[in-house]
């Protein structure tokens, strides 16, 4: 039997790592060790990690309008890629610490486009290599499409968002089992739903940052402001959004104008449910129409996140994809 005196030293111990655990995460949701800083983007208050030197790479992460989203998703991959490039990795607006729109109309894909646009400007880059994964993919794609003069080079991968419309995915059956409340223990559900292999994805510390920073007041307004139907009509995840129709304009024109001539890899998990391999096939076949320079990776035993399940391959890859066109694209 327990007796006052050990029911208090329980209380106490709980209470340390408790305690414990919330201090490991810093006051702007940091992870990995990683610093971030944050800089003004047209009066929007941006955090974004940086390391390295060379050709500015920038990764977009996905999701969107959410404290959990973040450039923390790209922590596994931040210091390999920076072996080799100048490595930019930023919070989207309304993401992660940056800051939420100025304006309602903002709170969409086109507003993440800009964003990105004025953070390159902002930060100076001149010409990027973009990466981008999910709605990510989706944002470095029509970026390239809407300001080609930044943009060196693309790896999108497992975008639905960029994909044409239409294509399979099994997204609404693989999330059904996850929770609707709490907002956190949802999101953690869903990462790891549609991960192949969380165990070597994702750890605590990842969670609590990603639960610590959708705490706050700004992701808590971002929430009620999405809720609330700002970003309409133009919000891609909304069965009434003019999102489809929008995308597939620009992507007729890439087939059949061959508008995208930058060096391109798609690469994608092969066990993704969500943005599946057959979503990545479709993309290829309107990207490559017209562009001989699209390539397409397919890593086995890999979901949404193989990036992070597989770090070091990923940054091979993507280091030589980059080289290679480098080489290729100066030859006289």
């Amino acid at each position: 039997m327990h007796t006052r005196k050990s029911w208090l030293a329980i209380f106490v111990l709980t209470a340390f790592f408790v305690t414990a655990s919330r201090a490991s995460i810093t006051p702007i949701g940091e992870v990995a060790g990683l610093h971030a800083k944050f800089v003004d983007v047209n009066g929007v208050r941006t955090r974004y990690y940086e390391m390295g030197q060379g050709e500015p790479l920038v990764l977009v992460h996905g999701e969107g309008w959410s404290g959990h989203s973040s450039a923390n998703a790209w922590s596994k991959n931040i210091p390999g890629l920076a072996k080799k490039f100048h490595v930019y990795a930023f919070d989207k607006i309304g993401s992660g610490m940056t800051d939420n729109p100025k304006d309602d109309k903002d709170y969409n894909l086109q507003g993440e486009i800009d964003h990105l646009y004025q953070f390159i400007q902002v930060m100076k880059l001149g010409k990027v290599h973009l990466v981008g994964q999910s709605h990510g993919g989706g944002d470095i794609l029509f970026l390239a499409l809407e300001h080609p003069e930044v943009v060196k080079s693309l790896v999108i991968c497992d975008s639905l968002t960029a994909a044409p419309a239409g294509v399979k995915s099994n997204r609404a059956e693989t999330l059904a089992k996850c929770p609707k409340e709490p907002d956190w223990v949802e999101w953690k559900c869903r990462i790891q739903a549609i991960t192949y292999r969380p165990d070597l994805a994702f750890d605590d510390e990842y969670f609590e940052a990603g639960k610590y920073m959708a705490s706050l007041p700004k992701a808590q307004e971002t929430a009620a402001k999405v809720k609330a139907g700002a970003g309409a009509p133009l919000f891609d995840m909304r069965p009434d959004s003019d999102f489809p129709e929008w995308k597939m304009k620009w992507l007729d024109r890439v087939k059949n104008e061959g508008i995208l001539q930058v060096p391109v890899l798609l690469y994608w998990g092969r066990n993704d449910p969500s943005a599946t391999v057959e979503a990545g096939y479709a993309l290829f076949d309107v990207l490559g129409a017209k562009n001989p320079r699209v390539r397409m990776l397919v890593t086995n035993d890999a979901g949404h996140f193989h990036f992070r399940e597989y770090p070091e391959e990923f940054n091979a890859n993507v280091t030589n994809f980059i080289e290679y066109w480098d080489h290729e694209i100066s030859k006289p």
